[in-house]
């Protein structure tokens, strides 16, 4: 072979080497996965416009933790103490009309019972409704869903399933950068955690385990159109940025949130 034709061959290679290659690129850089679990906002693959704003729920540190839930207790740091300090609201909103959402009963922790997520979604939801958004939104369970991770797919679910080690639970909001109306919601608890459900007893809780309305309430804020604060002021906000165990005062909103929310739905 001359060299003209050793050449010829060797950049023929090269170009099919680069062809076989950019699909898998192409693929990598266009799917949900690339979304990154950092706080921040992101361009969503295959919709020039659109956004997607990662919302990373932090546990609020221990000095003992543990993994086993323990009986229900009440103390102070499961107390509602009222703030009137404002949540700040993000640039979205929901749309006016019904917005329906979807429950992996599936995925739901022992400790909680997959049936009592029904309830929980309600109590949470209700919470919000009984604000400014009820004026403009309806929020329906429209049934239950196998999907435990997060996708731009049409459908807002509530599920447990994989997160980073430091997330209690990861909010994705995606929405319309020339309308700012939300598009759709997906909520991922971080199965790794020890997880339970005070039921109605608003001032007690597991101290050893995340009570799931508490953290629900919050990340529902979010969808809501809320962000998180992490200022002292905010310590007592159903949307400070922290979660602890032994805590259901997320439960209920303060009058700061409220007035977060009603600076949205007026």
């Amino acid at each position: 072979m001359n060299k003209k034709a050793k050449l010829a061959a060797l950049i023929s290679g090269a170009v099919l080497l680069a062809y076989a290659a950019f699909p898998v690129f192409a693929q990598n850089s266009s799917n949900d996965n690339d979304i990154p679990e950092r706080d921040g906002v992101y361009n969503v693959p295959k919709h020039p416009n659109m956004k997607v704003r990662v919302f990373v729920h932090k546990q609020k540190p221990q000095s003992q933790p543990s993994a086993t839930p323990a009986p229900l207790a009440c103390g102070l740091d499961a107390q509602d103490i009222n703030s009137q300090a404002v949540t700040p609201a993000t640039p979205w909103h929901l749309k006016n009309g019904a917005w329906n959402y979807y429950l992996n009963l599936g995925s739901v922790p022992s400790g909680i019972g997959s049936a009592n997520l029904v309830m929980i979604a309600n109590n949470a939801f209700a919470t919000w409704a009984a604000t400014n958004v009820g004026h403009s939104v309806t929020f329906n369970n429209i049934g239950n869903t196998t999907i435990n991770r997060k996708a731009f797919d049409g459908k807002n679910i509530i599920a447990w399933g994989r997160t980073s080690q430091s997330a209690l639970a990861v909010t994705y909001t995606w929405y319309y950068t020339a309308t700012n109306e939300v598009a759709e919601e997906d909520t991922i608890f971080n199965k790794q955690y020890p997880w339970s459900w005070s039921g109605s007893n608003t001032d007690c809780a597991n101290p050893n385990s995340y009570d799931t309305q508490d953290i629900l309430t919050h990340e529902l804020g979010h969808w809501m159109g809320l962000d998180d604060t992490y200022a002292p002021a905010y310590v007592n906000n159903t949307m400070y940025g922290y979660g602890s165990r032994w805590e259901t005062k997320k439960d209920t909103l303060t009058d700061g949130d409220i007035s977060g929310i009603a600076a949205i739905y007026p």
